[in-house]
C-alpha cells in the first residue's frame, strides 16, 4: 500500500484490532499508537523497538491466518483475510515518513534518550542547531525546567503541504549565524539529522576548530547516519568522531537508518 499520511493511524487501528489476540504483534502497534498519542499531546515518547516483524511473529501470523482462511473461500475472500498482515509490514516501515509529514519530526526523541542527554550534558549551556520544530529541545525543556538551552532553526525545509509549528520555542537564524551569536556562551552543540544536500554542517565544524571551541573543552553532539541518511560526505570525511555508548544505549533505532550519537570534541 502507497503511504498515505490522512489515514495511516486509522489503518494502524484497523491492523491492531484484527491481530488483538496475537499479543506480540499487537503489543508492537500499541507501542506505534502510544508513541503517536505523545507526540500529537507534545510530550516525550516512549523509546521505540525495532519496527518489523520478527521470525516468531510471522509464524504466529501464519497460524492465525490458516485458521482463518476456509476450504471453499474465493480468491477475493482470502486476499481480505491475507491483506491485513501485508499492510502491517508497510505501515511498520512507514512510521518515520508519518513523523516526518505530520509532525516534522525528523530525528526520534525519546523520554529514555533525553534522560541520558541530561546526565551527560550535566547542566552545560547548550546550543541546538538546526533544531527543526524543535523536538530535542523541548524534550530538554520538558524534563529539566530553566535548562540553560536555546534552539535555532532557519525553516527553510518547511515544504510540506500542512503548516507545522514548532513545539518549543526556536529562534529563527541560520545555523551559521547562531554558532557565531552564541559561541561565547555555550559549551555544548546539538546538531540532530543535518540534511545531506547542505555543507553547512561541514563549514560549522571548521567554524569551531578555527575558534578553539574544541581546544576550550567543547562538544558538538551529531546524531545521524554516518555516510547514509544525514550530513554532507565532507562531514562525516572530516569530523574526528566517536559514538557515545551512554547516549546510544537508549537511542530509538527502529527502522533500516542506522543512525546513532556521535561526539565530536
Amino acid at each position: 500500500m502507497t503511504f498515505n499520511l490522512e489515514t495511516y493511524i486509522s489503518r494502524l487501528k484497523a491492523c491492531r484490532d484484527y491481530f488483538a489476540k496475537l499479543y506480540s504483534v499487537s503489543d508492537l502497534i500499541d507501542a506505534l499508537l502510544f508513541s503517536d498519542l505523545a507526540i500529537s499531546k507534545k510530550r516525550l515518547p516512549d523509546k521505540l523497538p525495532k519496527l518489523e516483524l520478527s521470525d516468531s511473529m510471522i509464524i504466529e501470523i501464519q497460524d492465525f491466518l490458516s485458521k482463518e482462511i476456509r476450504p471453499g473461500m474465493s480468491e477475493l475472500e482470502i486476499q481480505q483475510k491475507v491483506r491485513p498482515a501485508e499492510e502491517l509490514d508497510g505501515l511498520l516501515h512507514d512510521y518515520r515518513d508519518y513523523l516526518i509529514e505530520k509532525y516534522g519530526m525528523f530525528a526520534y526523541i525519546s523520554k529514555e534518550w533525553v534522560r541520558d542527554l541530561l546526565k551527560f550534558l550535566n547542566g552545560r549551556p547548550t546550543l541546538e542547531i538546526m533544531a527543526g520544530n524543535g523536538f530535542l529541545t523541548a524534550g530538554i525543556r520538558e524534563l529539566k525546567k530553566g535548562y540553560p538551552i536555546k534552539a535555532t532553526d532557519n525553516f527553510d525545509w518547511q515544504v510540506m503541504n500542512h503548516p507545522l509549528s514548532p513545539v518549543t520555542k526556536v529562534v529563527k537564524m541560520e545555523a551559521s549565524a547562531a554558532i557565531e551569536y552564541y559561541l561565547k556562551d555555550i559549551e555544548v552543540v546539538l546538531l540532530a539529522w543535518s540534511p545531506q544536500h547542505s555543507n553547512c554542517d561541514w563549514l560549522i565544524l571548521n567554524y569551531l576548530r578555527v575558534n578553539k571551541f574544541f581546544e576550550h573543552g567543547g562538544q558538538l553532539i551529531v546524531i545521524g547516519e554516518k555516510n547514509g541518511a544525514t550530513n554532507s560526505k565532507k562531514f562525516w570525511k572530516q569530523a574526528e568522531l566517536s559514538a557515545a555508548k551512554n547516549l546510544n544505549k537508549n537511542w530509538s533505532r527502529f527502522d533500516l537508518i542506522e543512525d546513532q550519537v556521535f561526539i565530536v570534541e
